[in-house]
């Protein structure tokens, strides 16, 4: 039986280039240790393509910067306008100087875990016609110590008083239950 060939070689090429191969393989000796043959090869950095990768790098490095310092900037802008709002709502009065008028109706100290002065004004507040006015209540509270015993101490006794008073936009738990804190008082009505 013949042998069909499907190759677009023939035998004795095939075996010419085996021949060839082993012939190489047998003469050839390969230098790993010669640098001189690698650096030849290799492409030398000119001072253009080094000066090109520095300004490359600087550049990412720059736009990299610059986005931390942007979003430092954002997180730094938002903590100061959150404590500038904390500031101005809870700890600054946005009335500093206040008086009102009337008759001491209650006052306790009350609290769970911060003991706080709450009282009752009973305000007096003069409309158009002097012979007629309003009477409504005016909560408070009061931070001193000393300043809740006075207003205590007038408490029932029917003396119509001025209380000096700062008044916050928000409350705060250890300052009292309400947005008037009472500075001081004066007693208008001596006699009785």
């Amino acid at each position: 039986m013949a042998k069909e060939k499907t190759d677009y070689f023939d035998d004795d090429f095939e075996d010419d280039i085996i021949e060839d191969n082993e012939e190489n393989n047998d003469n050839t000796t390969i230098d790993f240790t010669n640098n001189d043959s690698t650096s030849q090869n290799k492409k030398e950095d000119t001072p253009e393509d080094k000066e090109e990768r520095d300004l490359e790098r600087d550049t990412i490095i720059r736009g990299y910067n610059r986005l931390r310092l942007t979003l430092y900037g954002i997180v730094a802008l938002i903590v100061i306008s959150l404590v500038t709002w904390l500031w101005l709502r809870y700890f600054s009065p946005y009335t500093t100087e206040a008086v009102e008028s009337g008759r001491i109706m209650e006052m306790k100290c009350q609290g769970r875990l911060f003991k706080t002065y709450e009282g009752i004004l009973l305000s007096e507040k003069y409309v158009d016609y002097p012979d007629k006015w309003l009477e409504y209540d005016f909560p408070f509270s009061v931070e001193s110590d000393s300043v809740a015993r006075q207003i205590m101490r007038l408490k029932g006794s029917g003396k119509r008083v001025n209380l000096i008073y700062q008044e916050y936009q928000g409350t705060v738990f250890w300052r009292g239950n309400s947005h008037r804190i009472i500075t001081g008082v004066e007693v208008i009505d001596k006699d009785k």
